[in-house]
């Protein structure tokens, strides 16, 4: 067997904007543990008994750009250090396909790994492939974030829009957000790879065979050769009604797909049945490049000798230049 990343308690979840902070607040429910939350907008954040929030000003700025608003967020490097210190594992939610995912995300995960002792677990939600302005952004802060994290999980809202092309925006946010709560929730019961994770998901399916042919064809969208998958957990959410011997055929046919028996690790969450289906979730280990590499092609281009270590930003400079006559 190959490293797995051991978590251990006590556990933080991380949620940054709005879509993070609502994952983050319903998956540190589940998981009974503290929930900080990080948004430049006063609505993505609640004050409860397990949830505290830091609020980023903007000062003047209405709609920051994500790198304006990273440097606002600089300021607040002390704070988010305090909140987190203590943690022997970190979970950081974030949605690149909006400004305050990737302004804020990178330097959170950063943050959070100046303690080495602490295993930092990065979940990223990427932009609809019609969201042309956000694709360069979100592969540049996945980037960031994928080199401080012990482990990143990938959910590609746009792969499971191709399979489900009838599908509104929100009820495809509504699945796929959910899809990670489920994850989040059962993290501790499952298998981590410290590696790149792509995390796909079906819709509710009275077959579990449909259910997973969904989730596998989210995977082929993001990986180009599924065979060279060294690790997957799959997540079978409404187990208790599906009868042992098609779980048998399951686990079979996704052994069968990634060749290599033992490369596969099967997670059974029975426990959390559902009366509107079954939903499999199928969470990969991908050692090769994804199709997220291709959203920052300056990752290539430019050598690590060149590359700087601090995400770039675009404080507010005032000089005072005299008149000169």
């Amino acid at each position: 067997m190959e490293d797995e990343l051991s978590l251990k308690n006590p556990i933080l979840l991380v949620g940054i904007g709005g879509v993070g902070s609502k994952i983050a607040a319903a998956a540190s429910a589940a998981l009974e543990c503290k929930c900080l939350l990080i948004s430049n907008d006063k609505k993505d954040l609640v004050h409860n008994d397990k949830c505290t929030a830091i609020f980023v000003r903007s000062g003047e700025w209405v709609n920051p750009s994500c790198y304006k608003l990273r440097s606002f967020v600089e300021g607040h490097r002390k704070e988010m250090t305090a909140a987190m210190r203590g943690y022997s594992t970190v979970i950081v939610v974030s949605n690149l396909a909006g400004r305050a995912g990737t302004a804020i995300a990178p330097l959170v995960c950063r943050t959070a790994k100046k303690d080495s002792s602490t295993a930092v677990i990065s979940l990223a939600i990427m932009p609809f492939k019609y969201e042309a302005d956000r694709i360069f952004s979100a592969g540049t802060a996945l980037r960031r974030v994928r080199e401080v994290s012990d482990s990143t999980i990938v959910m590609d809202n746009d792969a499971f829009l191709d399979n489900n092309p009838e599908l509104s925006q929100q009820d495809c946010f509504a699945i796929t957000n959910n899809a990670i709560v489920e994850v989040i929730a059962s993290i501790s019961a499952g298998m981590i790879k410290p590696a790149m994770n792509v995390l796909c998901t079906s819709r509710a399916s009275p077959n579990s065979e449909s259910s997973l042919r969904d989730s596998l064809s989210m995977l082929y969208n993001a990986v180009s050769d599924a065979s060279t998958v060294k690790r997957a957990m799959v997540y079978v959410m409404g187990g208790k009604s599906i009868p042992v011997g098609e779980l048998n055929k399951l686990v079979g046919c996704v052994r069968g797909i990634f060749k290599e028996d033992r490369s596969i690790e099967v997670g059974m969450l029975s426990s959390m049945s559902s009366s509107s289906g079954v939903r499999i979730h199928l969470v990969a280990s991908a050692p090769q490049k994804t199709r997220f590499d291709s959203y920052d092609p300056l990752g290539d281009i430019i050598p690590d000798v060149l590359d700087w270590d601090e995400p770039d930003s675009a404080p507010d400079i005032k000089l005072t230049i005299p008149a000169i006559e």
